[in-house]
């Protein structure tokens, strides 16, 4: 039986659309090909052929996403205040406290671990669910390029990209 989880996500296969996803998270306009990417209000707006539009918004001030499925004919927007739109690519962040013994020493420092977790949402229409999977994985790559961290009070931040539990 084949699970929903199989689908390949492999932009090699896809050069087109993969470029279209860089200019989507590069916050960019593109009009040209068979998808496009159009500056919506503070949303950056993928549009492809036969399915519904993707509405991602980028905070200006720190590198959190939230992203939205949306009928293209709607012409609101998605509220990315209101708690009750469930967005189907956000950030979860956290941090913990982890133990580190030095070598050849007992000495034991704490030092905290942030955990960035990019979430996505199962979609049942399967090219939405690859999408969502494609985009999470190009923000969780493009968060772990440039993240920054103090070695002597942190540890290396673990970046995730996993699909949220409904």
């Amino acid at each position: 039986m084949n699970s929903h989880h199989n689908y390949p996500t492999n932009l090699d296969n896809l050069p087109s659309l993969g470029l279209t996803l860089d200019i989507l998270l590069n916050r960019q306009e593109k009009d040209w090909g068979c998808f496009h990417v159009v500056k919506e209000g503070e949303f950056y707006a993928l549009y492809i052929p036969s399915i519904d539009s993707f509405k991602l918004y980028k905070n200006p001030k720190s590198e959190n996403y939230k992203g939205y499925w949306q009928n293209p004919v709607l012409e609101t927007l998605p509220d990315v205040k209101n708690s009750s739109e469930k967005p189907d690519i956000f950030l979860r962040n956290r941090s913990k406290q982890v133990e580190e013994k030095k070598k050849n020493s007992s000495i034991i420092t704490r030092k905290k671990q942030r955990i960035i977790d990019v979430k996505y949402r199962y979609n049942p229409c399967p090219e939405m669910y690859r999408l969502n999977q494609m985009i999470a994985q190009l923000i969780r790559d493009r968060i772990t390029n440039n993240i920054t961290f103090s070695p002597a009070t942190e540890i290396m931040p673990l970046v995730l990209a996993t699909e949220v539990d409904n």
